[in-house]
């Protein structure tokens, strides 16, 4: 794996795709390692998913960055194309050579418990746990910041969605745990 000071040039880059007040890798990696501790991962596995979670989105990086600003949300051609973030991601971190771990969470962070997500189609335990993390922490980031089409959701409305969520898009331990135990620590 790269050294930390690599980690966090590239976590730079692809923060500062974003708009300054958008932290959202940190705060996917925040909720990330928090929902890891109290799963009881180890120290040495909880750094890798804070590491991964500050990755998943740097396929973003070779993204056209009109595509990642729109002020609108996106039309399905758009969605296929920043759907390839994943693929992407997963192409730098490997060709770097980081843990698989985080290969894994880069690759598969939107992955569904149901087998609809992508890129993999992976189906409830076929999809790596840190990765399940990742997807758990950045939806609710997602859902609670602001984006150039919508205002921040309340944590209230990110908690219902994630809730309805569960056995479709999420493992519903996680969700349960993370709203049950991990939010209340942030």
């Amino acid at each position: 794996m790269s050294s930390y000071a690599d980690v966090t040039k590239l976590a730079g880059i692809l923060s500062a795709l974003r708009e300054p007040w958008d932290h959202h890798g940190d705060d996917v990696a925040k909720y990330a390692v928090v929902l890891a501790q109290a799963l009881g991962f180890s120290k040495q596995d909880v750094d890798l998913i804070a590491v991964g979670a500050s990755l998943h989105d740097i396929g973003k990086l070779v993204l056209h960055e009109e595509l990642l600003n729109l002020p609108r949300k996106l039309e399905e051609e758009e969605k296929s194309q920043l759907q390839q973030h994943t693929v992407l991601g997963w192409s730098i971190v490997e060709s770097a050579g980081y843990d698989p771990v985080i290969q894994q969470i880069v690759r598969n962070h939107h992955e569904r418990w149901d087998g609809r997500g992508y890129p993999d189609r992976l189906k409830g335990s076929e999809i790596p746990i840190w990765a399940q993390i990742v997807s758990v922490a950045d939806v609710y980031s997602a859902l609670i910041s602001k984006r150039p089409y919508r205002d921040g959701f309340s944590h209230n409305f990110a908690q219902s969605f994630m809730q309805k969520g569960k056995t479709t898009q999420f493992d519903p331990r996680l969700v349960d745990i993370f709203f049950d135990k991990v939010k209340f620590r942030l």
